[in-house]
């Protein structure tokens, strides 16, 4: 038996893998949404601010979640954004798709069309097909509302 790592090693196969701060970034405006009255629209500044996201990615990101239809979004003096779904039924998954496209652990998985040509023969396709439903799973398992029961609770401790 191998020892088991004690840090995870994001390379596998070349491809990196790896949630981009982008991705965190829509996250965590989600989950601050999630977390403000419903009825409020807060300052999109102030939203960033609060979770410390780049004044610049801001309008992109709030953009991404709004075409997604989980943000609205008013212009204007008395404008601002504001969650617009029920934070259980928007999951990490869906968000991170949204804002980086899929999600995979190898390219050998997604060929763009094109067929791996040692795909018939490769003893790691299961490994990375294996991986590869794992990760999804929990990021799809996972929702909005998880974070905010999960932020809540370490609050309070």
């Amino acid at each position: 038996m191998y020892p088991v790592p004690t840090s995870v090693d994001p390379w596998i196969g070349g491809v990196r893998l790896d949630i981009t701060k982008k991705a965190e970034y829509a996250i965590s405006l989600l989950l601050e949404l999630a977390l403000s009255p419903q009825e409020e629209f807060l300052a999109s500044r102030e939203v960033g601010e609060r979770r410390s996201v780049p004044a610049n990615l801001v309008p992109q990101l709030v953009s991404i979640l709004s075409k997604a239809g989980w943000v609205e979004a008013v212009r204007g003096p008395k404008g601002g954004i504001r969650l617009s779904a029920d934070p259980s039924q928007i999951t990490l998954v869906a968000v991170i798709e949204a804002v980086e496209g899929p999600i995979t652990v190898s390219r050998c998985l997604v060929q763009h069309g094109k067929t791996c040509p040692n795909q018939t023969h490769c003893p790691l396709k299961n490994v990375w097909a294996k991986a590869q439903r794992q990760v999804l799973e929990v990021l799809g398992d996972t929702s909005i509302a998880d974070l905010v029961k999960a932020q809540r609770e370490l609050l309070d401790v």
